[in-house]
């Protein structure tokens, strides 16, 4: 970077400043992209009660307005040469350290695809709203086609002599930074709006055409919905998993015929997306499974009593759970003589069913509320 920056000084080129600038940036970007990701990882607290999983999409947003605006200005330098002309000096050496630049870009390029398929082999994680590494890999692009062009123009230009080129291939640098920099401008942007894409805006809009179909709802209003942060979803997706068993077996010499059967199955959605399931008759979703087993076997003829109890108990967590799931609040109306807790319950498994993990505030119809739903039935 700083042998660039001198010998784009010293040969009077742009391309090679504009080469060397880039690669600064890169550098100061891949530095607040680990600050980011460490951040990212930083638990909620009182002042930041939804935690720091956006820092990696504010990093992101900010990386792509900066190459927005640095590519706006090497485009204004450029015409300004050509305008101006300007010419180029010690091409050799100038050619030389543009294709040692490309090396090096080439080099860190293949640095990140390794370590990126490294990150991804043993887990199915969905990176591609990562606009942070994003933004970090578009960087290191844009500077290696910017070697390729330097290298272009500077050959161009030992061939036929007019010092044009070098400020064109600035030109062509500046529009595949700008290029590269607006989708991921726009997308980090819309993620830190809360903006949901057509195919969950899709998606929630016949979720909600269904909810009217439980018992006891009425309709709804203020429904909010956003995306969980990949943070969150890779942290939930992560759990363990253990087991243990215990049997006893009592013989006394009676003979019964005895059997106790307890189901029990409890389910509560929440972010951590556990499994609890009991053999006992209710029914929660906790991410853990017991099973509890009775016989009894008693026999009055040869007075043998033969007792066996069967304990299994599993913990277990799936690995693979870290789509990100859509979060959110919604109003509930419920009608006048349903029963406010039996709705909210079922509104709350519905939506589970759909992987929304939402809070969900019922009121009855004709009840006063801030969103003023349950008083336009």
């Amino acid at each position: 970077m700083a042998v660039q920056f001198f010998y784009g000084f010293v040969t009077g080129s742009l391309g090679l400043l504009t080469d060397s600038i880039h690669m600064f940036f890169d550098c100061a970007g891949l530095a607040v992209g680990l600050i980011a990701a460490v951040m990212s990882k930083w638990p909620p607290n009182a002042r930041f009660p939804y935690g720091y999983g956006k820092v990696d999409t504010l990093s992101g947003f900010a990386n792509g307005i900066f190459l927005i605006l640095v590519s706006f200005e090497i485009i204004l330098d450029a015409f300004e040469r050509i305008w101006e002309g300007h010419e180029l000096r010690r091409l050799d050496e100038l050619l030389i350290v543009s294709v040692l630049g490309l090396i090096v870009n080439i080099v860190g390029l293949t640095a990140m695809g390794h370590a990126h398929a490294h990150g991804h082999g043993g887990h199915d994680h969905h990176h591609h709203g990562d606009e942070n590494m994003h933004g970090i890999f578009l960087h290191i692009m844009a500077d290696a086609l910017g070697s390729v062009a330097v290298i272009i123009s500077t050959l161009l230009t030992k061939w036929n002599g007019w010092s044009g080129w070098d400020p064109l291939a600035s030109s062509i640098i500046a529009l595949l930074i700008f290029f590269s920099a607006l989708p991921l401008t726009m997308g980090s942007g819309m993620r830190l709006l809360l903006c949901n894409n057509q195919q969950v805006e899709d998606a929630l809009k016949d979720v909600l055409r269904d909810l009217n179909s439980i018992r006891g709802v009425v309709s709804y209003s203020a429904p909010r919905f956003w995306i969980e942060d990949i943070g969150a979803a890779h942290e939930r997706g992560h759990g363990h998993s253990h087991s243990h068993a215990h049997t006893e077996e009592h013989d006394c010499g009676h003979d019964h015929d005895h059997s106790h059967k307890h189901s029990n199955s409890h389910d509560h959605h929440r972010d951590e997306h556990h499994s609890h399931s009991h053999d006992h008759g209710h029914s929660h979703d906790h991410g853990h499974s017991h099973d509890y087993g009775h016989s009894h076997d008693h026999s009055h003829d040869d007075h043998s009593h033969d007792h066996d109890h069967s304990h299994g108990h599993d913990h277990g967590h799936d690995h693979d759970d870290t789509e990100q799931h859509i979060l959110g609040v919604i109003h509930v109306i419920a009608s006048k003589t349903a029963d406010i807790e039996d709705v909210r319950q079922r509104t709350v498994s519905f939506l589970a069913e759909k992987r929304l993990n939402v809070f969900v505030h019922v009121e009855r119809e004709g009840d006063r509320c801030w969103c003023g739903g349950g008083q336009n039935f």
